[in-house]
């Protein structure tokens, strides 16, 4: 994970993010936190684009073949993650990056390909 890029978090920040959501732990942000992130397939090098609350059994669930549409390019990695107070701000970014494509929004950003 130390590719990660979280806007305005450390990638520490992530780390302990991550692990609260696997054990549980009265430091989970608000539950109203939503999470727009970016994946890239290290088989085929493609990005995905999505949103959730729990990031953790998100990219399980893409790594285990549970999303169809994507299945072909497991393993996924996560590459970039974004945090909302909305799901409605979530998924007006998600969309914005997915209109531009993953891979500009990332350059056009300066962010770590």
């Amino acid at each position: 994970m130390e590719d990660v890029l979280v806007s305005g978090r450390s990638v520490a920040w992530l780390a302990r993010l991550v692990r609260d959501q696997e054990v549980g732990s009265s430091n989970l942000p608000a539950p109203t936190m939503f999470l727009v992130y970016i994946l890239q397939s290290e088989k085929t090098k493609r990005y995905y684009t999505g949103s959730t609350r729990n990031i953790t059994n998100r990219l399980k669930e893409h790594n285990s073949g549970e999303t169809k549409s994507i299945r072909g390019g497991i393993p996924w990695k996560l590459i970039h993650i974004e945090e909302y107070n909305t799901r409605s701000e979530a998924v007006k970014k998600e969309k914005q990056i997915k209109a531009c494509g993953a891979g500009r929004y990332l350059s056009k950003n300066n962010l770590p390909v």
